[in-house]
């Protein structure tokens, strides 16, 4: 396999300033909003936009991989009501939540890009602090799915407008329409209900809390205890992938490493922690060695119709432009189409022509969009011996993206949004909070940062890699991935690094005690205290393991989980259990939690 000396300086200087980053990261101090961020129309306006944006093309495919997330979503929202630190602080708890949020075949079952912008908005504007903002956020992303719906049924109609250029052989009309025709009215269904929602909403909250403040007050207290109990969750929805295999004791390895460390390890030492344990576990299950391995598998011999160049125009287009009208009746279908224009305007000249790729490349098509940018590629270098004479028909172009859209949707879904995404959004949250992000009522805007530069390696270039090998060896690119064994390995060492950070995730991020205590012959015990000397953090840990238990093995909804948390918040912190003031000795009553 040949080195590329450039790629290897250029990772190992993203590293160093990984590495950095994660060192010269000055905590703030935190901060208690003492009264509501006054929400003015102007504000409302821009955070609509900036939720729109997130759901948008023009970001490259950072929009719904790294601006969706309410880490991120946070942080905007905090920079535009003057209040960043905090803005981080919240967008952060908010994503505990999300970590295990996967939105795979076009289904969408929570929208964290509502929950952050619309949550942080709120949350701000109603004098809410971070621990409780999760609490409040989490019923927001439920109704995302609805906008979804109304977004996915009313596109499917535009596939139908560009068959009519297709049939004219116009490839500048066909390319438009897969964005000109969609963004006003996703515009219009993102933008305007975060708007006067963000507007109205902070006021309406504002003056919930201060009635709560002067009649329930354990109320505040019961959300507290959810919020910490709901970052469970997330978690758990993430173990219903990683429990696999034999890689899953990793996940308790990374939770008493951490236990140990009394939940202050620095998440992106302990990532790299977890790729060392990842290496060392592929070096003994299944080696690294040369047998069964090809070397440096064979390109295709090109006919030579097609540049470098042409073959980065169409994936520029794919990276920008693949979900822009995404549809329940074609999916991605005018986005693949999209991105091969610039090959059918290069390759063919007739109208007929033209017409044929155009009317070939817009059917039904879905896959995960980096890992399929293989089958792009593949797909490219048929169409260029076709082009050269070649006797590739439309059905065997077809069956190839057919073939393989399933298989590289299931390996790309796992690989990004299962572990990669998760990873990335642990690390920057890291580096935003401290080792305190519990706790912490302010935060870095360099932890946003730092996760956006990380999503932006992986899927541009990554996903120009994937591309550009599918076209080199063409129809051959999958097999020889898959027969070299490396993508196993990738798997592999994968789940091993998603359980560590997972298991050390538990202690960082969920938070559930008891103050439940009682007097024994004029000694006070403290039912918490007794957990903790047998074992520190046990509580979340079986919390987590309870909810996994649930989603993955009883098949129990989420959103039916998120409503008993709440529930199970609130009303254990009603005062009516035996408690102690451990100042007088004094039997008293206090809540659950």
């Amino acid at each position: 396999m040949k080195v590329n000396k450039k790629q290897i300086g250029i990772a190992m200087a993203v590293s160093m300033l990984l590495m950095a980053a994660s060192v010269v990261v000055v905590e703030a101090a935190p901060v208690t909003q003492e009264e509501p961020m006054r929400m003015n129309l102007v504000m409302a306006l821009i955070i609509g936009i900036l939720y729109y944006f997130s759901m948008s093309p023009w970001f490259a495919n950072l929009g719904f991989t790294a601006l969706y997330r309410p880490l991120v979503a946070g942080a905007l929202v905090g920079i535009v009501m003057g209040r960043p630190g905090e803005g981080v602080a919240i967008g952060a708890n908010i994503n505990v939540l999300y970590l295990g949020w996967i939105s795979a075949g076009g289904s969408l079952p929570g929208d964290p890009g509502l929950a952050g912008y619309l949550g942080t908005a709120l949350a701000l504007g109603g004098g809410l602090g971070a621990d409780a903002a999760l609490a409040v956020a989490a019923p927001l992303g439920l109704l995302g799915s609805l906008a979804w719906s109304l977004r996915m049924s009313t596109c499917s109609i535009i596939p139908h407008w560009a068959d009519k250029f297709a049939e004219e052989g116009n490839i500048e009309k066909a390319a438009r329409s897969n964005y000109i025709y969609s963004q006003p009215f996703l515009f219009l269904i993102y933008a305007v209900p975060v708007m006067i929602a963000a507007y109205l909403g902070s006021t309406a909250v504002a003056e919930a809390l201060e009635w709560i403040d002067a009649n329930a007050i354990w109320v505040m207290s019961g959300l507290y205890a959810a919020s910490g109990m709901l970052a469970a969750l997330g978690i758990a929805l993430n173990l219903k992938f990683l429990f696999q295999g034999n890689v899953w004791p990793y996940f308790f390895v990374g939770f008493l490493v951490t236990s140990m460390m009394s939940g202050s390890a620095n998440l992106l030492v302990m990532a790299i922690i977890g790729a060392c344990m990842a290496y060392v576990h592929v070096l003994f299950t299944e080696g690294f060695g040369s047998e069964g391995v090809i070397e440096g598998a064979e390109e295709r011999k090109a006919p030579g119709l097609l540049t470098q160049n042409d073959v980065f125009r169409a994936f520029v287009r794919w990276l920008f432009f693949s979900h822009s009208t995404y549809n329940w009746e074609r999916m991605q279908g005018m986005g693949f189409m999209h991105s091969m224009t610039p090959i059918i305007k290069k390759l063919y000249k007739s109208k007929e022509d033209i017409s044929a790729a155009l009317k070939r490349h817009m059917v039904f098509f879905n896959t995960q969009p980096d890992a399929g940018g293989v089958i792009h590629g593949i797909v490219i270098a048929m169409e260029e011996e076709r082009a050269a004479g070649a006797d590739i028909s439309d059905d065997a172009i077809n069956a190839v993206k057919t073939g393989l859209m399933g298989p590289m949707a299931g390996i790309g879904d796992t690989l990004q949004q299962g572990i990669l995404i998760p990873i990335a959004l642990s690390i920057g949250m890291s580096i935003a909070l401290g080792g305190n992000i519990a706790q912490a009522t302010s935060g870095s805007i360099l932890g946003p940062i730092v996760f956006i530069v990380l999503m932006a390696a992986g899927i541009w270039g990554g996903g120009w890699f994937i591309w550009w090998q599918g076209y080199k060896q063409g129809r051959a690119a999958v097999t020889n991935i898959l027969r070299s064994g490396t993508l196993n390995r990738v798997i592999t060492g994968a789940g091993v690094l998603g359980n560590f950070i997972m298991g050390a995730l538990v202690v960082q991020f969920v938070s559930l005690s008891t103050s439940v205590a009682f007097m024994i012959g004029g000694t006070p015990f403290q039912i918490q205290s007794i957990i903790d000397s047998f074992m520190p953090n046990l509580l979340p840990l079986l919390l987590v393991l309870l909810i996994w238990w649930l989603v993955a093995k009883k098949n129990v909804s989420p959103t039916t989980i998120m409503i008993i948390i709440i529930l199970v918040g609130v009303l254990g912190s009603y005062p009516i259990w035996p408690g102690l003031n451990m100042e007088t000795g004094e039997a008293i009553e206090i809540g659950l939690f």
